[in-house]
């Protein structure tokens, strides 16, 4: 008789019934990953690709097997992996698609505090509960196994015709390498070693901006501590903001800041989508020509060499700054586990701590940059209850743009509702932005430019943006800079050269090179005939702009 078969009958009938059942417990609770994978796979994914799912558990847990030749030494090297298979089916469930890249720019760029902070909200907490719970059950349950309990016996006869078996599945998966390659990402442990080993050093890797190849500005600054904020707009429509004359108040309070504040009356955005807008803007490369492969650098770069201390706070999808190769001191893109094709559901209030923290380093300039979602689609996820001044949020939903381009006249009245409401939030929020920047007895600048605009159908032949013409509404956008009177003092030259640029069309790459300007930095291809807070400031009229991704001209 095997030496493991005398050692089981060594013991009590009540230690072998127990020990079956935690055995059997344990079982369960390891394939319950792997069939809810297998589940969840059924209705999104390829018959290779579940093949593939279901050959990758077997494979893993013989092979594990034979290393651990007892089932209380597999169960509990299983461990670790069986807690990230449960968190792995959980994001799966929650978000119908597996952790990958979206999920790793969240945990790349959150700060430590941030993850503390949403592990103290409930989902957090349940998610972490969960998680407490199940290993302390798996734990329990391995050492209520047999430690002589082995794979001998029956279970060697039973695992070597399945080895046998699986062949003919091996030979169906790998028919297709990439549904194959698919189908093992599936599977729990395997997945999870995939985005722990592959997404995340990538996602670390593309927020470095490993993907640009840089070259040195060779920026140099002279001067004491200075503050410069360039947040970056989205989707705003300078007809629906009252500084420009809208009959809806939508602006009250940068409106009552008057004179502080210098109005761009002819801001024209170069391009109508986010992907190639902000790109511009951060290179000051010009849209014609405009092409991602000369990328040599940003404005977070330049700053960085003339002694900038930088910080990137974003509520957008960081991928879009990620082209050109950001790099800042501070990232800091606060998690959005809810994010989906319209963009973050997080407001854009978010970013105030953090912006807050940023301002109060001492005895050093900073630069800061903010990205927000200002009145991106969906426009009533833009604001919180306070700001619905106009219309009612229950009236909309994912499909309201649909019923806009059906002809529905509700959906349209509805639509201007909810983005004149967005546009008072974003209001609240510059003006919260400046009133903090207000504090530092420094010199401080904050210039605000959107991305582009929106159509809005109401109003015009079109909704939205990132169509493949040049509209009127997609393009114009509402900008401004803000300088305080520390600045103005220092500074009376950019001063003067803002109030006689202002009337004059302003594009989106003006932008680098006046906030390099601003800023005080000198390098050896600097143009101040880019930057509109010079006095040798030059229009672009080219008359080019990028739109739906395609270099058109603009009509007359």
């Amino acid at each position: 008789m095997p030496l493991h078969e005398r050692d089981m009958m060594n013991l009590s009938a009540p230690q072998r019934s127990s020990g079956r059942l935690a055995l059997v417990f344990l079982g369960l609770m390891y394939a319950a990953p792997v069939v809810t994978m297998v589940t969840w796979a059924t209705k999104t994914q390829t018959s290779r690709s579940i093949a593939t799912l279901i050959l990758a558990a077997i494979l893993l847990a013989i092979v594990i097997a034979a290393v651990t030749r007892s089932w209380r030494r597999f169960f509990i090297l299983q461990l670790p992996l069986s807690i990230l298979s449960l968190g792995f089916v959980i994001y799966t469930l929650s978000f119908n698609m597996p952790p990958g890249r979206t999920l790793a720019h969240i945990l790349v760029g959150a700060s430590v505090e941030e993850l503390r902070g949403f592990l103290q909200f409930r989902p957090g907490m349940v998610l972490m509960t969960v998680l407490a719970l199940w290993s302390l059950l798996y734990v329990g349950l391995c050492f209520a196994v047999s430690p002589q309990w082995n794979f001998g016996g029956r279970t060697r006869a039973v695992s070597r015709p399945l080895v046998l078996m699986l062949l003919p599945l091996t030979a169906y998966a790998a028919f297709d390498p990439a549904q194959m390659i698919d189908g093992a990402a599936l599977d729990p442990v395997v997945g999870s070693l995939f985005f722990l080993g592959g997404q995340i050093p990538e996602a670390r890797n593309e927020l470095g901006g490993s993907r640009v190849s840089k070259r040195a500005y060779r920026a140099n600054r002279t001067g004491t501590e200075e503050v410069h904020i360039l947040v970056v707009g989205e989707s705003a429509r300078k007809a629906s903001w009252s500084s420009y004359g809208y009959s809806r108040p939508t602006t009250p309070m940068l409106d009552s800041m008057g004179r502080e504040i210098v109005w761009l009356r002819n801001a024209v955005a170069d391009a109508n989508l986010t992907d190639w807008a902000v790109p511009i803007m951060l290179t000051g490369m010009s849209p014609v020509g405009f092409d991602m492969t000369h990328v040599r650098g940003n404005v977070f770069d330049i700053a960085r060499e003339a002694g900038y201390h930088t910080a990137w706070l974003v509520n957008q999808d960081v991928a879009i700054s990620e082209s050109v190769g950001v790099k800042a001191d501070d990232l800091i893109c606060p998690p959005d586990l809810n994010m989906n094709i319209n963009g973050r559901h997080t407001l854009d209030e978010v970013l105030l701590p953090g912006y807050r923290q940023e301002l109060s380093r001492a005895a050093s300039p900073r630069f800061i940059g903010i990205h927000m979602m200002g009145s991106h689609w969906e426009y009533y996820r833009r604001y919180s209850p306070a700001f619905q001044r106009y219309g009612s949020a229950a009236e909309m939903n994912r499909l309201s743009m649909v019923s806009v381009l059906v002809g529905s006249a509700d959906s349209r009245t509805a639509l201007v509702d909810a983005y004149d409401d967005s546009v008072l939030y974003t209001d609240w929020f510059l003006h919260e932005l400046i009133s903090s920047a207000k504090s530092l007895q420094v010199p401080v600048t904050l210039m605000f430019f959107p991305d582009h605009g929106e159509d809005l159908s109401a109003f015009d032949a079109a909704t939205g943006h990132g169509g493949p013409h040049y509209t009127r509404h997609a393009f114009e956008i509402p900008a401004f800079v803000w300088m305080n009177d520390a600045y103005r003092q220092r500074h009376p030259d950019k001063a003067t050269a803002l109030e006689a640029n202002s009337q004059r069309e302003i594009r989106t790459h003006n932008v680098f090179y006046t906030e390099a300007d601003l800023m005080g930095i000198h390098w050896p291809e600097e143009m101040p005939r880019l930057s509109f807070v010079s006095r040798e400031f030059v229009t672009d009229d080219s008359m080019q702009h990028v739109a739906g991704g395609i270099l058109v001209s603009r009509a007359e």
